[in-house]
């Protein structure tokens, strides 16, 4: 073999070796942007899977013993996630908030003005804070740090904060590697706060729709609060008869007070409820009996019933099991769905007008009926029924069937419709039981 052979092979070994060795870097990276593209996935309304997962993978390919996420507040930089190497003690990083004019301040101000990364090669050279820089060398601080925007239309919203313990410049490769995660940490927390936008304005569509739904009855929920009132009422009235006479009949009087307690009790139940269904609540999971939520509606809607003839009846099944939810707002699809089924049969010239509320057990949770025996639904009108602003009513806004599948649907259950032989519409959801 001539020298020339024996010198290439070496050097092909050692281009072989670079290959790999580029190559298993590349998997790498690509593992775990896999890694974060599956935390944001899972965790679309939650950042801190998310931001612990890109920082844990921002610090082990950069090969850097700290990371740490914190955002703009107007005090500061406040820490919101970080990751450290099995060696370093939290003790390092510097306090919860960075105020500026503060010696950590000082690179976030920086950050701020130039909103493009910030790399400090040393912290022993910061001169302008030669006191501070070598206090934190004394107690085995952070040398190297890098500092990477978090940008959103130009503007700064935080950072993504890389530190070693030793000096160490980063690599160009490294910047660009942490600038790419610090873009996906961004995208991340717009996704989250457009989330939280669009459940705000649900949730004020929601809010609108039962107040607008509540105005609707109003007439009829105010005879149904007047008439324990005048029953409480005639009740004191002949208390008193019973005091006056001679001697007082004691045990009529009783009888009286009995009532009128319950009757205030009664008004005072139908007025907690309304309050509920008007008040402005956050949404909140708790344990729900729905036979006894939609007794409660039926309470709020017997007036209107009986305003437009038609007959209530329910077939609710015993032993069903608790659902997990927001009680006023199943109850909100409830009265949707109850004051539709009504209404489309105020029409009804002739023929019966009835409406059935049934549950019965379903896989895994609880199905919900509400029947009338109104016009029905035409099918070419089923597809868009649950569409926002689609309305087969004259004075419609065509919100409440949408949102109240929206409502279900963030319950994981379903809602739908379907004509029903001979006349009227069947709509149905299904809600899952609470976990044991």
């Amino acid at each position: 073999m001539n020298q020339l052979e024996t010198g290439e092979m070496p050097a092909a070994a050692h281009a072989a070796s670079d290959l790999q060795d580029e190559l298993a870097e590349v998997l790498r990276q690509r593992a775990a942007i896999s890694a974060v593209l599956r935390a944001i996935a899972s965790s679309p309304h939650d950042l801190q899977p998310i931001f612990d997962t890109i920082l844990d993978s921002a610090r082990r390919l950069s090969r850097a013993d700290t990371g740490v996420f914190r955002l703009v507040e107007e005090a500061g930089f406040r820490l919101v996630a970080r990751a450290l190497s099995p060696a370093v003690s939290e003790k390092v990083l510097p306090p919860t908030l960075v105020k500026p004019g503060t010696f950590h301040g000082n690179f976030y101000d920086r950050l701020l003005a130039s909103k493009s990364p910030l790399h400090v090669h040393d912290v022993a050279l910061e001169l302008h804070y030669a006191g501070e820089a070598r206090a934190v060398i004394e107690r085995g601080g952070l040398r190297t740090l890098l500092f990477v925007p978090m940008l959103r239309k130009h503007e700064l919203i935080g950072s993504l904060t890389l530190g070693r313990l030793r000096v160490e410049p980063f690599t160009e490769k490294e910047i660009e590697l942490v600038t790419d995660f610090a873009a996906q940490a961004t995208i991340a927390l717009e996704i989250v706060r457009r989330e939280r936008q669009q459940g705000q304005l649900q949730a004020e569509l929601a809010h609108a729709n039962r107040v607008a739904t509540l105005g609707q009855l109003a007439a009829s929920i105010t005879h149904e609060v007047k008439q324990p009132i005048a029953v409480a009422v005639t009740g004191a009235q002949a208390a008193q008869r019973w005091l006056n006479m001679q001697p007082a009949n004691l045990a009529e009087v009783s009888d009286a007070l009995l009532r009128i307690a319950t009757e205030g009790k009664r008004a005072g139940d139908i007025i907690d409820r309304i309050r509920n269904l008007i008040k402005k609540a956050p949404s909140r999971k708790e344990a729900v009996d729905i036979n006894e939520a939609i007794g409660e509606v039926l309470g709020l809607t017997r007036g209107e019933a009986v305003k437009n003839g038609v007959s209530v009846q329910t077939d609710l099944a015993w032993d069903l099991p608790l659902v997990e939810g927001d009680r006023v707002q199943l109850q909100q699809v409830m009265l949707n769905l109850i004051v539709n089924g009504i209404q489309a049969m105020s029409g009804v010239a002739e023929g019966p007008r009835d409406l059935l509320i049934s549950t019965e057990a379903a896989e895994h949770g609880v199905r919900v009926g509400v029947l009338d025996t109104g016009p029905g639904l035409h099918p070419e009108n089923l597809p868009r029924l649950f569409e926002p602003f689609y309305t087969t009513k004259p004075d419609g806004i065509g919100m409440g069937l949408s949102i109240c599948r929206s409502i279900i649907e963030a319950h994981g259950g379903q809602l739908w419709a379907t004509g029903h032989t001979p006349q009227g519409a069947l709509f149905q959801f299904t809600i899952p039981a609470r976990p044991a």
